[in-house]
């Protein structure tokens, strides 16, 4: 009898570890299956797509400069000897200068390169010149540049004069200006100390980084502005601007950005203003990720410039239907994750943060993009300032670019 109890427990014991070894890696391997088959049963893909696009300017008029300060002696070649002369540069012609001057006027089509160091010019003025070099150059009073194609100052100091009467009808912005530079060109001021006040207008792309200003910086109707890692003494004044990045300044006096007069598209991070805010600074992104597959698709994370989300976000569905925004129906939500029932349309905003490093230079040719589902799949494309999305792209199950991993 005990002998027959003993195979019976014996009979179960070895019953319940087959039935263990068969049913958990049979029942394991279907949970596997049903998360790999509902990866490949899951596909989306980008529709279209905006990146600051068809961002226009405000159009405004540029005043000339006040000409050429007489008497003045012509340079159409270098210049490498200290003269208390003033520098006149001809129509189209070009003049190198590393040796102190005067004041200096160059001519419509005309080339100035100015480089120090230990070199001091009284001022610097032009009329539709063709490029204006100065580098590590102290120019001592007020500096005016109209319709320049090519402005750019690195590593110099410039001041402002006190003068109330700048080109005969005042001055731009008052007394306390040290440079004033209008047109369509490209202005670029690199590693500058300014004593007093800098104002860029309708200048093509404006580069301004790594500048202490003792006062007010104005950059206005540019198509492209990046404003980044400088100190401004005033308040940091933009308006009117296509496209800007204002990323890692401090600003001890306001930042103003105008309702009157908006910028077209601005992104703003890592920045100290210790004034008040006026205005808003909005950048956005824009994506539209159509479902293609047989199930609803879960967007869970979004990376931008291979940085997951820091700003804002906002998707809707392009139906009109309202959406599953956590546990409520909403017609637009503004968190993850971001649902697709199937064949619908979802249009994903973002709100895209500048880097603070000053490495991110203009143009920005693209920004990429990434969306990553619950079952690892991804979506990225490009989106260019022109046109917006570059091309269609499909969910895939790896990623092309790291991060994010897969």
């Amino acid at each position: 009898m005990i002998i027959a109890e003993v195979l019976m427990v014996l009979i179960v014991i070895m019953m319940s570890a087959t039935i263990y070894f068969w049913v958990i890696p049979t029942f394991t391997g279907a949970q596997t299956t049903d998360t790999a088959n509902l990866a490949y049963r899951e596909h989306f893909q980008t529709l279209t797509g905006s990146f600051a696009t068809f961002v226009q300017s405000t159009p405004e008029s540029v005043a000339p400069s006040p000409g050429p300060v007489t008497p003045y002696i012509t340079c159409n070649g270098s210049i490498s000897s200290p003269t208390a002369s003033n520098i006149f540069v001809p129509v189209n012609g070009v003049c190198k200068i590393t040796a102190n001057v005067g004041a200096i006027y160059v001519s419509s089509g005309g080339n100035l390169t100015v480089t120090g160091p230990n070199v001091t010019v009284q001022s610097v003025y032009s009329d539709n010149g063709l490029t204006i070099s100065l580098t590590n150059v102290n120019v001592v009073g007020w500096s005016y540049t109209a319709n320049v194609g090519n402005v750019i100052i690195i590593g110099s100091h410039l001041n402002t004069s006190g003068n109330t009467n700048c080109n005969g009808t005042g001055c731009p912005d008052g007394p306390n200006g040290a440079l004033w530079d209008g047109g369509k060109g490209l202005f670029r001021m690199i590693n500058n100390t300014i004593t007093g006040q800098v104002e860029s207008e309708v200048s093509h792309y404006a580069i301004v980084t790594g500048n202490t200003i003792s006062d007010r910086l104005e950059i206005e109707s540019a198509d492209f502005g990046q404003i980044q890692n400088n100190l401004v003494g005033g308040n940091l004044d933009l308006n009117a601007n296509g496209v800007l990045a204002i990323s890692g300044n401090t600003v001890n006096g306001n930042a103003l950005y105008y309702t009157d007069a908006p910028n077209g598209w601005c992104g703003t991070a890592y920045n100290t203003i210790k004034g008040s805010i006026s205005g808003s600074c909005q950048g956005n992104i824009g994506v539209d990720v159509l479902n293609t597959g047989s199930i609803p698709v879960q967007i869970q994370s979004v990376y931008i410039a291979n940085t997951p989300l820091a700003g804002t976000l906002s998707w809707s569905l392009a139906s009109g239907n309202q959406v599953q925004c956590g546990s409520q129906l909403a017609t637009t939500c503004t968190s993850l994750p971001i649902i697709i029932p199937v064949g619908q349309t979802a249009r994903i905003t973002v709100g895209w943060t500048p880097p603070a490093a000053n490495s991110y230079a203009l143009p920005w040719n693209y920004i990429y993009f990434t969306f990553v589902s619950r079952y690892q799949n991804y979506v990225d494309g490009y989106l260019y300032f022109t046109y917006g999305l570059g091309i269609i792209s499909v969910s895939r199950q790896t990623n092309r670019i790291c991060p994010p991993c897969s």
